[in-house]
């Protein structure tokens, strides 16, 4: 029993509730790809590459939040060291752990496909370096850079990282420019975290977008994130000449609610729902977006 509830603490400290960031991009890599048939345990084993190197993210990001002392007893959404749910070490080296599967699983995939294309190697050491450089090293998050680098991992990286992997190390300005628009849905979830906790940020001497603009640019630049997906997407159904693709804008006046609500309500209200809203609108456009592709392609 001590043993499930302690793998419990650890599957609540991975966030669990992030993993879709990873899934969809995948999934469109796999889409896309060229050869689909008999790569289903290919596209699994580097599937778990990537969740694992984003579990590995994310436990490294708790830690480093709680050494930097960004969260606090006064100011954390993630409690697990903040409130001594687990040990610092214990959450250190389950985040080394994570990554030394990651890359064992990639390389299963890679000895399974028998691939010696640099480029499959090439994507998956970029997300591991930006992985570990998100919150330590470089310290893309404290400078500015965080959400430059979740558009790049969560969007071209793993999707082109996974087509590549089925299609002979082949790359793609397709699959590049057909996962734009997912990592700018995704890329607007961190943003909106940055704006919920932009004057806790700017207390602890972390530099982010939104605590340099100010709140109300960083609300305009907000409802820009959550428009340019469907701009983007119908630029590439009239570049593709796949059509079909514009049919994402039947959802665009959910986008759009979301794109106008903060404009509507009380700072308090609009900055407070944010994060939130925004994760439902990642997961509408995801879907359908996904979906739209798979009948365009499938």
């Amino acid at each position: 029993m001590l043993l499930l509830a302690k793998i419990g603490k650890f599957i609540k400290a991975s966030r669990p509730f992030s993993l879709p960031c990873s899934l969809f991009p995948a999934a469109l890599g796999y889409v896309l790809a060229e050869n689909k048939v008999n790569t289903l345990p290919v596209f699994l084993l580097i599937l778990i590459a990537i969740v694992l190197l984003h579990v590995a993210a994310n436990l490294l990001n708790t830690y480093y939040d709680f050494k930097y002392k960004i969260d606090d007893a006064d100011h954390c959404y993630d409690e697990t060291l903040v409130k001594g749910i687990l040990p610092e070490d214990d959450v250190l080296n389950a985040s080394w752990l994570c990554l030394a599967f990651s890359m064992m699983f990639f390389g299963s995939g890679i000895v399974v496909i028998r691939s010696a294309h640099l480029i499959p190697y090439l994507l998956f050491f970029k997300a591991v370096f930006i992985s570990f450089n998100y919150s330590t090293g470089f310290r893309f998050k404290h400078n500015c850079l965080g959400e430059v680098a979740i558009y790049v991992t969560f969007g071209p990286t793993v999707a082109s990282f996974v087509y590549s992997c089925l299609s002979n190390g082949k790359f793609s300005w397709l699959v590049l420019l057909a996962s734009s628009p997912l990592g700018l849905v995704i890329a607007s979830i961190l943003f909106a975290n940055n704006i919920r906790d932009a004057g806790h940020d700017l207390k602890c001497g972390v530099k982010t977008i939104a605590n340099q603009i100010g709140i109300q640019n960083s609300l305009n630049l907000y409802s820009l994130l959550l428009i340019m997906p469907y701009v983007q997407v119908t630029g590439l159904a009239i570049l593709y000449q796949h059509l079909q693709l514009t049919l994402i804008w039947l959802l665009a006046p959910v986008s759009l609610y979301f794109a106008m609500y903060p404009h509507r309500t009380s700072v308090t209200d609009r900055v407070s729902t944010l994060f939130d809203k925004t994760l439902i609108n990642f997961h509408l456009f995801a879907s359908v977006y996904l979906c739209l592709v798979y009948c365009v392609v499938g």
